[in-house]
């Protein structure tokens, strides 16, 4: 606290190349995990060459350009060619350098010009082509604040206190300004629009699509957030809301794989399911998982722009999903998937090998029934007579016979065990059987509208078609008899405290906080621009809602303006004596800056009554200087001062 009041208690600002070099500092921060080392060598010597040194000498400048010439080129020479200009990181980050070295050069000189003084900006601008997260907005604004107080406190050649009061009220009242150009303007998206570039970023989330059995199979319970969801009408009234991803056919005895490509076809119109329910809106935000899968609500009626609705209602995108990716989707939660079954999926449905699992294979065909859905129920209550264990932690099973090592000998496993087995006895049975992989998500732990799909929500679950009804999801972990406690803590079912459910909430609050930031500001484009317009004109609702908003917040940031603009005593005594010193400037007479009190009471006596000046005096220095006073001296010196204004 003592290092901020002398600071702000600075009387004028430092030379203009100083406060140059401050924002130089801030706006090139932003760039440092974009540079190359090379670079960075040739930005440290540079650093230590302005401390050291006032003035640096001609002969040091050129080293230090043919230094920065040669950062440049051993910086991008093994990855530069003319074809690699289509690479957008590439490019910016070579443009990137050579503006740095060109700042660089311009400081060393030791002169302020235009290009330096502008230089700051650029570099922030450019930013923007590398950084697009929320902690990149909020330093943007705090270095745009940093920015136009140097700017006021050149200027204004004041404390630095009052300049910072300055710039907190410029910056107040140039908010509702700011947000109505924003709405007017809106970002240019230079992560989605094409240019010619072709982005390199790629993160991978989530699992490869291969349903795996073996030793390799542990459970992720990583809370590394894939999917953000949120519903327009409120959340679904479901007790578990089903993410599905993709289905797998090819049982490859120790995993479940996806059909070949060849063998997948688009949903046909005469094919779609039969909706029994009301249909669910809602935008999924997708990370990166480098595969071409969307996630949607179990069953998706539609598929997103640029990407293709299979019969096995999985999506497929035209491309890799390489950066996050927002859509719209609908689905409906109640249906009937009963299209006849193509001969490729028929046959992948049934294909199983029965000599591997010999045991299960033959207690498969014992439970088989007249009809479709007792032969399910019969399988459901065999697994249930099993006392299979839902554990975290299964033991490695034996990948030449998985299935039976698992139902007869292991008898612990999660979902993806229990859906292998399930599947395989389906088929055994005569029935139809496919696995689904995706995410299961209890909508308790929502906000509001508002859902996050944790890696952790992975799970597996088993379809089964019937006769009667067509494709029938079956959860399959349903079947197991106890829940192990690992399972039960991990998840958060038990041993959770008071304090781990509040900062869990917490943390969801904040997640909330970043999805609208990155909604409403990162990702304002035409479109949704386009999207406000069309809820403007045809909704009076809507309109009424955007004005008085609108008012409320440039009434907010005017009243925070007025707020930090206000005088304010930091000093009791002189509180007590603002009145009387506005009373005295209406008479002519001014405290001059460098004037002591005495002094300017003195003045004061040929204006007002002398000996009431001598008690005020008198009370001024005896409550600004004694060690002790009496509570009567300061109403007593209020008391006085009033009775001069009156």
């Amino acid at each position: 606290m003592r290092f901020l009041r002398t600071l702000a208690d600075i009387k004028s600002p430092p030379k203009s190349l100083y406060l140059v070099d401050i924002a130089l500092v801030l706006s090139i921060v932003p760039h440092l995990d974009k540079l190359k080392f090379p670079m960075l060598v040739y930005l440290l010597a540079v650093l230590i060459v302005l401390i050291a040194s006032r003035k640096v000498p001609k002969a040091l400048q050129y080293a230090l350009a043919l230094f920065g010439v040669l950062s440049v080129i051993s910086s991008f020479y093994t990855d530069f060619n003319f074809s690699s200009l289509n690479r957008f990181t590439l490019f910016v980050s070579l443009l990137n350098a050579l503006l740095i070295y060109a700042v660089s050069l311009q400081r060393l000189k030791g002169e302020l010009n235009f290009y330096l003084a502008f230089s700051p900006a650029m570099l922030l601008m450019l930013s923007f082509f590398l950084h697009n997260s929320v902690p990149m907005l909020f330093y943007t604004v705090f270095t745009l604040f940093v920015f136009m107080l140097l700017l006021v406190w050149s200027k204004m050649h004041t404390p630095l206190y009052d300049a910072l009061k300055m710039a907190l009220t410029l910056f107040a009242y140039a908010l509702p300004v700011v947000a109505l150009l924003f709405l007017v303007f809106p970002r240019i998206s230079f992560e989605k629009a094409v240019y010619g570039f072709h982005d390199d970023f790629v993160k991978k989330s989530g699992h490869n699509g291969v349903m795996s059995l073996g030793s390799d199979a542990a459970m992720n319970l990583s809370s590394q957030v894939l999917m953000e969801v949120y519903f327009e009408n409120g959340l679904p009234k479901e007790k578990g809301l089903y993410f599905r991803g993709t289905t797998l056919y090819v049982d490859r005895n120790d995993s479940f794989r996806q059909l070949p490509d060849r063998l997948k076809k688009p949903l046909a119109a005469g094919r779609k399911a039969i909706a029994t329910g009301g249909r669910v809106a809602y935008s999924i935000t997708l990370y990166p998982h480098n595969e071409k899968w969307l996630y949607a609500l179990d069953i998706p009626a539609s598929s997103p722009p640029k990407s293709t609705l299979l019969d096995d209602y999985t999506i497929v995108s035209d491309k890799k999903i390489d950066k996050r990716y927002r859509y719209e989707m609908h689905s409906d939660l109640s249906y009937l998937m009963n299209a006849p079954l193509r001969k490729e999926i028929r046959e992948a449905s049934l294909r199983f090998y029965g000599k591997r699992d010999a045991i299960s294979s033959e207690r498969a065909r014992q439970l088989v029934a007249p009809r479709d859905k007792q032969t399910l129920e019969n399988i459901a209550a065999y697994f249930r007579s099993l006392n299979l264990v839902y554990t975290l932690k299964p033991d490695h099973l034996d990948k030449k016979r998985p299935v039976d090592s698992f139902l007869y000998e292991s008898k612990k496993g999660y979902c993806v065990h229990f859906a292998a087995a399930f599947a395989y006895m389906a088929r055994a049975s005569g029935l139809p059987a496919r696995v689904v992989t995706g995410f299961l998500v209890n909508p308790n732990e929502a906000l509001e509208n508002y859902l996050v799909v944790r890696e952790s929500d992975a799970h597996a679950w088993v379809e089964v078609y019937l006769q009667e009804k067509g494709w029938t999801r079956v959860e399959t972990t349903a079947f197991a008899e106890r829940i192990e406690g690992d399972v039960l803590q991990r998840l958060g079912v038990e041993g959770s405290n008071t304090g781990q459910k509040w900062l869990k909430r917490l943390n969801l609050h904040l997640m909330y906080l970043k999805y609208v930031i990155e909604t409403w500001i990162l990702e304002y484009s035409r479109v949704k621009q386009m999207e406000i317009l069309h809820a403007l004109i045809n909704s009076s609702t809507y309109l009424v809602a955007f004005i008085v908003n609108g008012i409320l917040f440039t009434a907010l940031s005017i009243g925070v303006a007025i707020f930090v603009s206000a005088r304010r005593c930091h000093d009791r005594v002189l509180c007590i004596l603002r009145p009387l010193m506005k009373h005295a400037e209406k008479s002519g007479l001014e405290k001059q800056p460098n004037e002591s009190m005495h002094d300017f009471l003195c003045r004061l006596k040929e204006k007002v009554n002398a000996d009431m000046i001598d008690e005020i005096d008198l009370l001024y220095h005896k409550i600004k200087y004694a060690k002790k006073y009496e509570t009567e001296d300061i109403a007593q010196l209020k008391k006085i001062v009033n009775a001069i204004k009156k």
